[in-house]
């Protein structure tokens, strides 16, 4: 339930050894890489590895193949691989060559029988004419165009159309709504007659030279040909198939090795090297760091390995490993979009799991849903393998401890007997507790960020900020005199002595910046401009008055959905009641439905805003970025 502790580790060795100590031991290892800037700057003599890599376009040309072949990418013990690049690459060419050769003859069958059906879907409406149609393309002085026209436009236009000398039209097929036909004109007026057919709607079909006879004969004729053309396409995917069998394992296997070695040249992008020697580093985490140094040693024995710890390193900053045991670990993706922690933060992520789960089951306890809403996270968890799925099954567990404290099943009050939260004072009361509730929170975070302050060696978190000791006294002493006069709760310490608790906090968040300033004994603590720091910090002191106020009142929100959550379901019993004094089942599971889908939906959305703006942005900087050792994923396209 932490962030896992790094080591920087630079790797010193022979220059000879660089590509075997960074396939053995980095390269699918827990081995964060860190570009050699930083040692560059402190030794001269280092320059860069030549970034030209050998195995880029190769791995390009395999998964082209691959994508041609339909072959999906994963990993093959590559150990019996030819590995000379000039032959894998004429393999690669040569798979390409002989399956699109296939696939060349495949695309031209499916296009034989495509046009097949179209042509013989023409020819259908063709059965009038009795003569070589190929005749028809043979004409000198006259163009034919074959095609249909709606039957209303047939209709109305073409006795018009008969009164021209220019054109004339037979049908050959007369349809309900369509009409289907051809026309004759002199090549000299055929862009005009073109024209004009088509401004009534007529759309012209190509008759294919591929048929031949009359229309009877060219049917039979283009029957067979497509028949013929479908026998050969079922054969040729037979022997497609086959093809990508027989080529299949060795074809990954030579992708497995490409992609190793791609992937293993462009950790050069990170190392830096003199003469004779490399050098390279990296972020391990404390609890792999015996097994990598173990495994360095065994593979270069002449490298040596230097560990650094993260508070004695200023050129980097470690990466974050978060870790968390099961319950907790289905939050880290909420914790991500805000940002992962920096390494001396505390991870948030048990204190969202916590509270997040919480909040939700007081805005929607009721045991019917809950259960409900955790069967159906459980199903999705466990069949689909979503990440929020496990967070419903939490949520939904959450909602039936609540339900039960309500006394609610699927909207029932008079079920089970619990806290009624529209009867008597019940509204009243879990808004003064969502109030209470927020108190306890904003402290938590409060001290969350001292605690951060603490690690950070940073002053002003930890004692003059708004969110650290001094904001921790002001906040209860302000929120001590305000709640009492807004109605929520009773003056139980006299105004007096907490207006006079207020003061001297106010005035180190007021003053925080000289006062850290001169708690590290620093010269210039005083404001170069007084006026301008004045009122700068008045109105930020104003600022943190209203945030502290309207984060406290935003709680109040936790309370209204519980009490939204009991009127709507109140509702929809209303909606079910019958006149014999029964309830409509089918109202009542539709009812529920609805109001489980729309309240848990806003409900979980109004919990994560608490949690980001209302808690997060108190002590949590999200400013971290995630630990990425180089793991292939051969599943994978390489980008």
């Amino acid at each position: 339930m932490a962030i896992t502790p790094m080591k920087l580790a630079t790797i010193v060795g022979p220059l000879s050894e660089f590509d075997n100590v960074v396939l053995e031991c980095v390269i699918n290892h827990e081995f964060h890489p860190e570009p050699a800037a930083g040692v560059s700057r402190r030794i001269k003599s280092l320059y860069p590895f030549d970034l030209n890599n050998p195995y880029a376009d190769l791995l390009r040309q395999a998964e082209s193949a691959a994508e041609h072949l339909l072959l999906k990418l994963d990993y093959r013990d590559y150990a019996d691989v030819d590995r000379d690049l000039d032959n894998l690459s004429d393999y690669f060419a040569s798979l390409d060559r002989r399956f699109g050769a296939m696939a060349g003859e495949k695309d031209a069958l499916a296009k034989t029988i495509a046009d097949g059906a179209n042509i013989l879907t023409q020819l259908e409406h063709l059965r009038g004419v009795n003569i070589e149609l190929s005749e028809f393309f043979k004409v000198k002085y006259v163009k034919f165009r074959f095609g249909y026209m709606p039957r209303d436009s047939y209709d109305n236009f073409m006795p018009l159309i008969k009164e021209r000398g220019d054109v004339f039209f037979f049908s050959t097929s007369i349809e309900k709504s369509v009409v289907y036909g051809m026309y004759m004109t002199p090549r000299a007026s055929v862009e005009k007659v073109d024209a004009l057919m088509a401004s009534i709607q007529f759309v012209r079909t190509r008759i294919s030279g591929r048929v031949h006879g009359n229309s009877d004969q060219a049917v039979a004729y283009i029957e067979k040909e497509t028949e013929d053309a479908k026998k050969r396409l079922a054969e040729l995917e037979s022997e497609m198939d086959a093809f990508v069998n027989a080529e299949h394992d060795r074809f990954l296997s030579a992708y497995s090795f490409i992609r190793l070695m791609n992937d293993s040249y462009n950790i050069r992008r990170f190392a830096a090297h003199t003469h004779d020697s490399f050098y390279l580093l990296g972020w391990v985490p404390d609890e792999a760091l015996s097994a990598f140094s173990q495994n360095v040693s065994k593979m270069s024995p002449d490298s040596v390995i230097v560990i650094d710890d993260p508070d004695n390193i200023d050129d980097y900053t470690p990466p974050v490993k978060l870790k968390n045991n099961f319950l907790f670990k289905p939050y880290e993706p909420y914790v991500s979009v805000y940002g992962l922690p920096s390494y001396n933060e505390m991870d948030p992520t048990p204190f969202m799991a916590i509270t997040y789960t919480l909040l939700f089951g007081i805005m929607f306890g009721d045991v019917g849903q809950g259960a409900v809403l955790a069967l159906a996270g459980f199903l999705l968890w466990r069949t689909k393998g979503f990440w929020l799925g496990r967070i419903g099954c939490y949520m939904g567990v959450s909602s039936v401890v609540f339900g039960f404290v309500y006394g609610s099943v699927f909207g029932n009050e008079h079920l089970l007997p619990g806290f009624k939260v529209l009867e008597g004072d019940g509204s009243q009361t879990i808004l003064q507790y969502s109030i209470y509730l927020s108190l306890f929170v904003l402290a938590c975070v409060m001290v969350f960020n001292i605690f951060n302050g603490i690690r950070q060696k940073d002053r002003v978190k930890i004692f003059f900020g708004s969110n650290g000791l001094a904001g921790l006294i002001f906040y209860f002493a302000f929120m001590g005199l305000a709640l009492p006069f807004i109605g929520f709760g009773k003056q139980i310490i006299p105004q007096k002595p907490l207006a006079a608790v207020l003061i001297a906090p106010a005035l180190i968040i007021f003053f925080r910046e000289p006062l850290a300033k001169l708690a590290a004994r620093r010269s210039d603590w005083k404001p170069k401009n007084p006026g301008g720091f004045i009122t700068e910090n008045i109105f930020e002191l104003i600022e943190v008055v209203l945030s502290y106020m309207t984060n406290t009142i935003s709680f109040l929100r936790v309370g209204a959905y519980a009490i939204s959550h009991a009127s709507m379901m109140t509702v929809v019993y209303m909606l079910a009641q019958t006149a014999k004094g029964g309830h409509n089942i089918v109202v009542l599971i539709i009812g529920n439905i609805f109001i489980m889908c729309l309240e848990a939906l806003l409900a979980g959305i109004q919990v994560l805003r608490l949690e980001f703006y209302e808690m997060f942005s108190r002590f949590y900087s999200g400013d971290g970025r995630p630990y990425v050792p180089v793991i292939i994923d051969y599943k994978k396209r390489n980008d």
